[in-house]
């Protein structure tokens, strides 16, 4: 099993010209297993964006190194798949040809053809492989910008709040259509949430992380067996310790699970 992604004293700050420098993480060490379900939770601004993107190798830590398999993560590479908040499709390609993009790019189309169709059928979109992005939901398209990573093989996917835009009707059935795909293929994945809820009910591991700069506060092991009741006695009690920990001991007037 590949993914293994292991994390040793990274900090980032971002200089800015008109105002003080930003440190927006402050030196995080993670091991994250191979195969693992992982969320990032924590207040607004705290640098899991960052960290997503520190991953991905779309920027580079001011100290640290990061790791995927024991190879240094230095750039961008095509073993690690992303997928956006809202979907990044071109509006002039239709869905199959959205899909097999990443191929055709890597001259790998013409060896890969029949791969396009089995992500179609895997992700729900059969029957709308000539629609464009603008004729389908944004749930849909989200299906098919995961689709688009996912053919990639990567070894790891990294998903920097990829339900946030949709409703929350749509938002459990993309969850269960995430769980569907990862059990399947059984890849790294890595996901930024501000959804308690929607944390506990997908991920193996919970990593809280504290205001900026950005530091591990906590790892919490999600030990319910799938699939989730998100109203069971377990479930709820794994909500609120994960969300009396966001509070960090103040004061809770009412709760709060968009954090």
């Amino acid at each position: 099993m590949v993914g293994e992604i292991l994390i040793k004293g990274v900090s980032k700050t971002f200089e800015r010209t008109d105002e003080q420098a930003v440190q927006a993480l402050k030196d995080i060490n993670l091991h994250i297993t191979p195969g693992s379900f992982v969320s990032l939770i924590g207040p607004s601004g705290c640098g899991k964006s960052t960290l997503l993107r520190l991953i991905a190798g779309i920027i580079k830590p001011d100290s640290g190194e990061l790791y995927l398999d024991g190879a240094a993560i230095e750039k961008p590479n095509w073993d690690r798949g992303f997928v956006f908040q809202r979907h990044t499709l071109f509006p002039w390609l239709n869905m199959r040809q959205n899909i097999a993009f990443g191929l055709k790019i890597r001259g790998l189309y013409n060896k890969n053809k029949s791969e396009v169709d089995e992500w179609i059928n895997l992700v729900g979109l059969s029957g709308f492989e000539r629609s464009y992005p603008h004729q389908l939901s944004g749930g849909m398209c989200q299906r098919a910008s995961l689709a688009r990573a996912l053919i990639m093989k990567p070894k790891a996917l990294l998903m920097d709040e990829p339900l946030g835009a949709l409703d929350a009707l749509m938002r459990m059935n993309m969850q269960d259509e995430f769980l569907r795909v990862w059990s399947s293929r059984k890849m790294t994945m890595i996901m930024v949430t501000h959804d308690v809820d929607e944390a506990v009910y997908l991920s193996e591991k919970v990593i809280i992380m504290s205001p900026r700069p950005g530091e591990i506060d906590r790892v919490i092991d999600i030990r319910l067996p799938r699939p989730r009741a998100r109203s069971g006695d377990n479930f709820v009690a794994y909500r609120k310790e994960i969300l009396d920990r966001l509070h960090f001991g103040g004061e809770k007037l009412e709760p709060n699970y968009y954090l």
